[in-house]
């Protein structure tokens, strides 16, 4: 009798433990599910190197004002220029670039370019911008402003330009794929 007792004791205990063991597997999978979930949606949200407004910026998605805001700082950063910050102005915006070696490319070609024109003449460029756009459908953001000149503190005029940006977003951080001056 007692053989069967203890049979049947060892019998429920191995039923409760496997139904434990169910319980927790099951609390596992749901904890992996939802973890999964929220690392999907997570929202980063990172500062651009001057804040002016509120912005947010989700998976591969950046708001209107965040987009504005980098467009600024890189039109100022490319067009606003000395010939002696030229090029510590010009690499703030590297860590934007693009890694396709083709994008960089041109890219490097076009601040080239810029170092090139500000050096030669010897003057300073100050970049007011007027407007901003962004066409999502074409990854681009184009800034519209006045450029005014100086040399030595002689007033050599000015003229509109027009920044265009061609970006991609990867895991929520911003790129430059292509920089056009015009």
């Amino acid at each position: 009798m007692k053989y069967f007792d203890f049979v049947q004791k060892l019998d429920a205990q191995t039923r409760f433990l496997g139904l434990i063991t169910t319980l927790l597997a099951g609390a596992v999978f749901v904890l992996t599910v939802t973890i999964l979930l929220l690392y999907s949606k997570k929202t980063v949200v990172v500062l651009p190197p001057k804040v002016e407004k509120e912005f947010w910026i989700s998976g591969n998605s950046l708001s209107t004002s965040y987009l504005e805001q980098i467009a600024y700082y890189i039109a100022d950063r490319v067009l606003s220029v000395s010939p002696q910050n030229v090029d510590q102005s010009l690499d703030m915006i590297k860590p934007f670039f693009s890694t396709d070696p083709d994008d960089v490319r041109g890219l490097e070609d076009t601040f080239t370019k810029v170092s090139g024109t500000v050096r030669e003449n010897d003057y300073y460029q100050v970049f007011y911008p007027t407007r901003f756009y962004v066409n999502r459908k074409k990854m681009k953001l184009v800034v519209e402003g006045i450029l005014r000149k100086m040399s030595g503190g002689q007033y050599l005029g000015e003229e509109r330009k027009v920044v265009e940006i061609s970006f991609f977003v990867r895991n929520g951080r911003f790129f430059i794929k292509a920089l056009k001056l015009s």
